[in-house]
């Protein structure tokens, strides 16, 4: 009889394997007294079979062992090491009724599957086992929340830019993550960031290299502006207002606003997300003056040149009556931008933002109507359409907000000399200067055929 040892723990803190490998020793000589082979050992390690998205791939494999007859039967260390979701159970089930004569063992109890009784015990222990993990969740769960709600640090891994009390701020790494956020709002990739960090020999906390997606998870988790974190999203407290960690927050509200505005924009994180950047210098900035959409740069391979063109086959849905050469609008464009910046004087102070007012009034109209509610003053049909109303409006000014920080560090960041520095910036970093005092570059059609630039069709609307 070829039977296959199946082990499994939910948690291996230690990262030792230890628990699964005493698993398979008692397994074994439950076995050898079974005189059975043992022909395979399938190890699920750090793994839950009480959560339905979490797949395990060792027991999957053992159950289509046992469907191909490659195995004989199963010798597990419990019944709950094997299978903590009905659902899963009834698998095995299934398979031990299409193959009669399967054995199955547990070291810890005489459990059958092979058998009425057998199957009907392990159908009340798992019920039972699941419940069991159904009420640890629960209480898991809870505690968490509280914590949360509390601003306490959750535990895993240490992020990156703070030290092992996950409280206070690695100078160092604090320095690297503000640069990479000034980076980004000053139109550089994250593609980019990643292999300078990399070159750099700068590792995750967990020890990999930096990829395009640890870094913006990283820099759109709300713990960069020192708020706690719950479940991926603000905690919030009892009054539906965001809880303020208590931790240092490497960003001040504003500018992670900004870096969350640029990472999430549709236009970044769409077509050009696999590059890391746009391929053509005015994409998204040359608009049609016959229906105001975005045109966007085409290729045409056959003649080595490209073309800014309104296509209705975009998400803008455009009129596709329009396109221009654009080997032949960038440098115009470029040549007006440098002449624009070399005859002004780079502004170094800063106007408050204008919204700034407007949003604390928000933010404290929320408040009140939450402060009502939980008093039993008002009722919940009254105040949470209301505060729905507040949220849309204050999304909207936090969306103005981090185009104006975008836009502050864009200038920033720009090179006192741009004339000198345009020939070393790389695409994005030109995009990012020519959108500082750009509004749109505006292209009407052109009246005649015969593919003729005609430099008199574009306008630039100056910021």
């Amino acid at each position: 009889m070829r039977v296959s040892i199946y082990c499994r723990i939910s948690e291996d803190t230690e990262g030792q394997g230890l628990g699964v490998a005493r698993q398979e020793k008692d397994g074994r000589e439950l076995a050898k007294r079974r005189r059975w082979e043992v022909s395979s050992v399938r190890v699920d390690n750090d793994v839950s079979a009480f959560k339905t998205k979490v797949v395990r791939h060792e027991f999957e494999a053992l159950l289509d062992d046992l469907k191909l007859g490659l195995v004989d039967g199963v010798v597990v260390y419990d019944l709950d090491r094997f299978a903590r979701q009905p659902v899963d159970l009834e698998r095995a089930i299934q398979i031990f009724d299409d193959r009669p004569g399967l054995v199955f063992a547990t070291v810890q109890s005489d459990i059958d599957l092979s058998t009425s009784d057998g199957r009907t015990m392990a159908r009340v222990m798992v019920a039972f086992a699941n419940k069991s993990s159904m009420d640890t969740s629960r209480r898991i769960k809870r505690k968490h929340l509280e914590l949360a709600q509390t601003g306490v640090p959750a535990g895993g891994w240490r992020p990156f830019g703070y030290n092992l009390d996950r409280r206070t701020l690695d100078p160092k790494e604090a320095a690297l993550v503000r640069q990479a956020a000034a980076d980004v709002l000053a139109g550089v990739s994250m593609h980019s960031i990643c292999r300078r960090w990399n070159e750099q020999g700068l590792l995750t906390t967990a020890g990999h290299p930096w990829r395009r997606q640890v870094m913006r998870t990283m820099l759109l988790s709300p713990r960069m502006a020192g708020y706690r974190v719950h479940q991926g999203k603000k905690a919030l407290d009892a009054t539906g207002e965001p809880v303020r960690g208590l931790i240092e927050p490497l960003l001040d509200d504003a500018t992670w606003e900004a870096v969350k505005a640029v990472l999430t924009d549709p236009e970044r994180s769409g077509k050009h997300s696999r590059s890391g950047s746009r391929k053509y210098l005015l994409s998204g900035i040359v608009r049609c003056a016959n229906c105001a959409r975005r045109m966007s740069g085409n290729a045409d391979t056959r003649h080595n040149t490209y073309a800014y063109a309104c296509r209705p086959a975009t998400s803008d849905l455009g009129c596709g009556k329009n396109a221009i050469s654009g080997k032949a609008l960038d440098p115009m464009v470029e040549l007006l931008v440098l002449t624009y910046l070399s005859e002004r004087e780079i502004e170094t102070s800063v106007e408050p933002w204008s919204g700034a007012a407007d949003l604390r009034e928000l933010v404290g109209r929320k408040a009140e109507l939450m402060s009502t509610f939980t008093s039993g003053e008002l009722s919940g049909d009254v105040v949470f359409p209301a505060i729905a109303k507040l949220e849309s409006q204050e999304a909207e000014l936090r969306s103005q907000q981090a185009e104006w920080t975008r836009r502050q560090v864009a200038v920033a960041t720009r090179p006192t000399n741009v004339i000198e520095a345009w020939p070393k910036l790389d695409l994005e970093q030109k995009r990012q200067v020519i959108s500082s005092v750009v509004e749109a570059v505006v292209v009407n059609r052109a009246s005649r055929k015969g593919g003729i630039f005609d430099s008199s069709r574009a306008q630039v609307i100056w910021r």
